[in-house]
């Protein structure tokens, strides 16, 4: 009797043992996982935000919205569910895709904000409020000197790899477990060595499998960096190109045999040039501007007015304005219409033969505003349309300003639609759409 329940007390000691270290090391191995993941967003967030806070569109509004918009950019990576922005004190800020939940941080994620850690939980199914396992991480993200800003990032992530990864370990836990448990007393030291070299094998294989994650990642993040940053460069080389030519090929005559009229092309090269350039460099410096500074439709058919009325006369062109309704945008999204429609009124101008008329429509409509450039010139050719705002090379010797790939994307970013209402050999019209609410949208 006694060694029977000698044995059995040993056994069920044993297997006590290993069921609780099984549990623990379950516990600690799922928390490794989900910790990886979080330390692994840490180093991307701040590198979208570094991408945002250098990028030449976002770089240029204000500290909050930089932030906001860099890190929202996180949504477009395979398995994103959601991404939502909140400040120091846990408010909620912003969060795509659109409908996410919009509450404040509650008192248990609140409280972890200080430890300036990223950090993480798995979410399972339950059926009930959520329909598949999720992954929910949050980073901190302070400045150096932590006063500048001071934002959490919460990211929701499909949590199949996880809930994977979860499974395969449980798996090689419980088989581990059961290979200790039979082996009895007089094993119990091989199997536990046994059993620990195999968690470290699975926890080598969570490493490897996250390592690739992280790498993968990196790679996504700098294929977008550079190809953005190489589109708008394009562009921009692309519009200084013709200009600067002309200038190069007259200095180098050193001024012989030029007439007046040379130096005079020469001079207007060099100020289209610093024109294009002080236009870019305005209008990112303006989109500092607070959100309730304004800029009418009045004040904007002035500016086109007072910059293209004379030279439309000088070529021989007719150049008309009209308005209609009470426009009033804020700064920012004002100042970008602004430039998307003088590269449009520019384009005209190439576009249109001595006696032809370009005309500006500024209305207001029904939440939103209405920016429609008329020209009577040759149109677009069948080619030209297809690709009308895709970067392609240009044959027109003066160049396209910023370019209608670059105003689509201007276009885009203040939420505005840009396009092609009609071409034909009678004229072109294209239209730029600006809701009435895109500056409390962007900013959110």
């Amino acid at each position: 009797m006694v060694a029977p329940l000698a044995l059995t007390m040993i056994v069920l000691v044993f297997g006590g043992v290993v069921g609780i270290a099984s549990f623990q090391l379950r516990k600690d191995l799922r928390e490794r996982v989900v910790q990886r993941y979080a330390d692994i967003w840490g180093p991307i967030s701040r590198f979208q935000l570094e991408r945002g806070m250098n990028d030449e569109l976002l770089g240029g509004l204000n500290l909050e919205d930089t932030i906001v918009y860099s890190l929202m950019e996180a949504q477009e990576i395979d398995g994103a569910l959601g991404v939502q922005v909140f400040d120091w004190q846990g408010r909620y800020l912003a969060g795509v895709p659109a409908g996410i939940d919009d509450a404040d941080l509650d008192f248990e994620l609140l409280g972890r904000i200080d430890e300036s850690m990223p950090w993480g939980r798995f979410l399972k199914a339950d059926g009930l409020d959520r329909s598949q396992s999720e992954l929910e991480l949050m980073v901190p993200i302070f400045s150096e000197g932590g006063e500048d800003f001071g934002v959490v990032v919460r990211y929701l992530m499909e949590g199949d790899l996880v809930a994977e990864e979860f499974g395969a370990i449980d798996g090689k836990l419980a088989k581990q477990a059961l290979w200790a448990f039979l082996g009895g007393t007089l094993l119990v030291s091989a199997v536990f060595l046994w059993s620990f070299w195999k968690l470290r094998q699975a926890r080598k294989e969570v490493e490897l499998r996250v390592q690739r994650l992280a790498t993968a990642n990196a790679e996504l993040a700098m294929v977008a960096k550079t190809s953005a940053i190489g589109a708008v460069a394009s562009h921009l080389i692309h519009g200084l190109r013709n200009p600067l030519a002309g200038i190069q090929e007259h200095m180098a005559s050193d001024g012989e045999g030029l007439e007046s009229d040379d130096w005079d092309d020469a001079r207007q090269a060099a100020k289209r040039m610093q024109s294009m350039i002080n236009e870019v460099v305005d209008v990112l410096r303006n989109e500092e501007l607070d959100a309730l500074e304004t800029l009418t439709g009045g004040e904007i058919g002035a500016y086109l007015k007072q910059k293209y009325g004379e030279l439309a006369t000088q070529n021989g062109l007719d150049f008309g304005l009209s308005i209609r309704g009470e426009v009033a945008m804020s700064a920012r999204d004002g100042n970008i219409a602004k430039l998307i429609v003088s590269n449009l009124v520019e384009n005209a101008l190439d576009a249109t033969s001595e006696g032809g008329e370009i005309e500006v429509r500024i209305e207001a409509g029904e939440g939103k505003f209405d920016f429609t450039v008329l020209d009577t010139g040759s149109g677009f050719s069948e080619i030209a349309r297809k690709n009308l705002f895709n970067p392609i090379t240009t044959a027109k010797t003066s160049g396209a300003g910023i370019g209608l790939a670059i105003s689509q994307q201007l276009a885009r970013h203040i939420g505005a639609a840009l396009e092609l209402l009609r071409s034909s050999s009678s004229g072109t019209a294209i239209l730029l759409s600006v809701p009435s609410n895109s500056g409390d949208r962007s900013s959110t």
